[in-house]
């Protein structure tokens, strides 16, 4: 499909946009925390993937390349907005029972949007370097060579970041498990 776009199907990329703007937001929304911004962040991704397309290298995943230009787009908005303490909006769907290690049943529907709140802030207040990298793995299911290709770091530097985050992540939850048991 890359192709059929450099050779001039414009079509062929708005079916890449639409077989991906889900992911991509979804990646953006947990790292900025802001509906509107990932909007704006992931309509900003696939201009930049559209204008970079002719250094597009087909030995790559489009997917991972794609999500490497959001990324990137999304640590440009944390550092230049100092968004670190912003409360990440909406619900990061399967927090509860990725951190937590259960799934929550219908009936508690109050402490499960508790938790996920508790979980949100506090994911929220993870410098960058570790949050990106967790949330990748641990909510977006990314294994650790997607990660490298998106990131750009060794594979031992990603690894340590996502120990560290969930270390860090455990800390802060620390209180809130306490009293729950």
């Amino acid at each position: 499909m890359v192709e059929q776009v450099l050779s001039g199907d414009r079509e062929c990329f708005r079916e890449l946009v639409e077989r991906y703007q889900g992911r991509v937001y979804a990646i953006t929304l947990r790292l900025v925390g802001n509906p509107t911004e990932a909007e704006d962040l992931t309509q900003h991704s696939f201009i930049e993937a559209f204008r970079g397309l002719g250094s597009y290298d087909s030995q790559r995943s489009f997917a991972t390349w794609l999500v490497c230009i959001a990324i990137n787009n999304a640590k440009d908005f944390l550092k230049s907005h100092k968004r670190r303490e912003q409360q990440l909006a909406g619900e990061v769907e399967g927090a509860t029972a990725l951190f937590c290690g259960r799934v929550p049943a219908p009936d508690q529907a109050l402490t499960d949007r508790e938790r996920s709140a508790l979980v949100s802030a506090a994911l929220s207040r993870l410098h960058p370097k570790y949050r990106i990298p967790l949330v990748l793995k641990d909510v977006d299911g990314l294994s650790y060579n997607e990660m490298q290709q998106a990131l750009d770091l060794p594979l031992t530097t990603l690894k340590i970041r996502v120990v560290r985050a969930r270390c860090q992540l455990q800390e802060q939850l620390k209180p809130w498990l306490t009293n729950r048991s």
